[in-house]
């Protein structure tokens, strides 16, 4: 008892209010980074979206480059915003508004292509512009999918606006690495803490803004307050003007160049080894977290563990395992591993519980034990889905395993931190351009192995 008094006395001032809120203290500076960002984001995404549905000319080129810039990890992003505006919420505000802005206009895209053709053409048939039938006549049939991703969108900006602040774009994550860095377990405690409730109210907000629409009003008031109070103070045009010219042409040196395949290697490894140990966690926890197979009083707290594991972003895990003196490759792939359980045994519980209940029930009938029909009818039939889950994660921790190559994890994450805080600009940027080059080599691979899969299974 008395060494919990001493634990709850030494993490008090931490939860303190005065702390938390104190001049825009970390926790309302990491809302106000995903808001302003998110709130750019999405203005942009929407026109981004509307010019490919229109298929108004250089769409094409367009859908291209945003899958391009998709590519490039939100962290890495963040850095070079870093070198472009300086440290600050400015420079995760931009981070966030150039990824999701590009995620926002390549979904809107495809959603705007994929809608029925009819209206359209009715209005297309009145002389209307391209425009015009997109503004009136795509955006309102895709309206309601519009805002079920961009409040998906919305959480994950949450979670980047941590992760950018590991780079010093400020907020949690600023906080949480110098806290890490002073081996203060007490503000970390209360910092990851934080970062989980944070989540927990966004994901429930954003679930209010997909059931209530005109929520988006409040937030945009509060994304462009947000904006205007984090915009760069001190901007300067010639420092921007010096990075960007250092940054071209990019150039490795040749030793560098010796090293890319090593790089490459470790970074594959990592994404590769936290996705099986998280396949290997995941499916006994998906199981248990499945409320068609599992009783209650196993789902219930299966699932709380589960929502705990995917709260917190793989770098923030990476940045714990380092504080516990696990450095290297390792830390990274039990990074992922640990994020990427959370995410999958959500995933597995709900793919199991999407089962059609006939082919179970027909089991039910035989008299067999509960396990085995778990075993011969729950699990198979959900493997497909499950395996899909598996492909797609795969390929988002490809570009997972270079951000926590950042914090010391090793991988081409790690050269391209340590090109960044030497101010080898040029460097930086070659980087960059390989990292969204494996990224999009793996999606392509990923691709190509999903058509195959789904041939195989009409032939059979």
């Amino acid at each position: 008892m008395h060494q919990l008094e001493s634990l709850f006395s030494l993490l008090k001032p931490y939860f303190s209010p005065a702390y938390v809120w104190a001049e825009r203290g970390p926790l309302l500076e990491t809302v106000e980074i995903a808001a302003g960002g998110m709130l750019f984001a999405l203005a942009i995404g929407l026109a981004l979206a509307l010019i490919i549905g229109a298929r108004l000319p250089g769409s094409r080129l367009l859908y291209s480059s945003l899958i391009a810039l998709r590519s490039i990890p939100d962290l890495t992003l963040a850095i070079v915003c870093v070198m472009l505006v300086g440290l600050g919420p400015a420079a995760g505000m931009l981070a966030i508004a150039i990824y999701y802005g590009a995620a926002m206009g390549k979904v809107g895209g495809d959603l705007f292509l994929s809608a029925d053709p009819g209206p359209v053409e009715s209005l297309r048939a009145t002389g209307a512009r391209q425009l015009t039938v997109a503004f009136y006549g795509l955006l309102p049939l895709r309206l309601k999918d519009l805002l079920t991703y961009g409040a998906y969108d919305f959480e994950c900006a949450m979670r980047a606006a941590v992760i950018v602040g590991a780079v010093g774009a400020g907020g949690l994550g600023t906080e949480l690495v110098s806290a890490i860095n002073q081996y203060d377990y007490g503000l970390i405690t209360m910092l990851v803490t934080l970062l989980v409730l944070l989540i927990a109210v966004f994901d429930a907000l954003a679930a209010l803004v997909r059931k209530y629409p005109a929520l988006l009003l409040a937030f945009t008031a509060g994304g462009a307050f947000s904006a205007w109070i984090n915009r760069p103070r001190l901007f300067a045009f010639s420092h921007t003007a010096v990075v960007l010219t250092g940054m071209w042409p990019p150039h490795l040196l040749k030793e560098q160049v010796f090293t890319l395949p090593s790089l490459i290697g470790e970074t594959l490894a990592i994404a590769l080894g936290g996705t099986a140990l998280a396949v290997v966690f995941a499916l006994p926890l998906g199981a248990l977290a499945a409320r068609n197979l599992a009783p209650a009083v196993f789902s219930f707290p299966a699932r709380r563990l589960l929502e705990f594991l995917r709260a917190v972003p793989e770098v923030v895990w990476g940045l714990l395992l380092v504080c516990a003196a696990v450095i290297g490759p390792r830390a990274g792939m039990l990074a992922l591993a640990l994020h990427s359980t959370g995410v999958f045994g959500k995933l597995y519980a709900e793919s199991i519980e999407n089962v059609a209940p006939e082919p179970v029930m027909a089991l039910e009938t035989t008299g067999g034990a509960r396990i085995a029909i778990a075993g011969f009818g729950l699990m198979p039939l959900a493997f497909p889905p499950m395996a899909i889950h598996t492909l797609f994660r795969f390929e988002w921790n490809i570009r997972a395993a270079a951000i926590v190559g950042m914090i010391g994890a090793g991988g081409i994450g790690q050269a391209l931190y340590n090109s960044q805080q030497l101010m080898f600009y040029d460097q930086t940027l070659a980087y960059v351009l390989i990292t969204a080059a494996l990224v999009l080599a793996v999606d392509f691979a990923n691709t190509q192995l999903r058509k195959r899969w789904k041939i195989a299974e009409e032939q059979v």
